[in-house]
């Protein structure tokens, strides 16, 4: 195994076993790469400069930028989203870790 990518729920539920999996997938399995897929919603830019050192790329679900077309699609939104987004992408731009959006393509986006 080269990669490990996390998804799933969301893995910022957990941050300190998030970490323990991260630092031993790079510290003793010597993965090259690994990617977390996450809502966003519970990162937060301490995590991110405690944990920079293990993770590669992490990317952000975001199906659109508009709250109501967020409500439309079943996504909660209260307006914040599209902040808290270009929040973490700048984390990641600071700290060396490779940004992405998910989205899921419908109708309403």
């Amino acid at each position: 195994m080269r990669k490990l990518n996390i998804a799933g729920g969301e893995p910022f539920l957990y941050p300190r076993p998030l970490t323990e999996l991260l630092q031993f997938g790079k510290e003793e399995l010597g993965l090259e790469s690994i990617s977390i897929v996450s809502n966003g919603s519970k990162i937060t830019e301490k995590w991110m400069r405690e944990n920079c050192q293990w993770l590669d790329i992490l990317a952000i679900s975001c199906d659109s930028f508009n709250p109501e077309t967020n409500k439309k699609i079943g996504r909660g939104d209260d307006g914040g989203n599209v902040i808290r987004l270009f929040r973490i992408a700048e984390w990641c731009r600071e700290y060396g870790i490779k940004f992405k959006l998910n989205t899921v393509v419908n109708i309403h986006n």
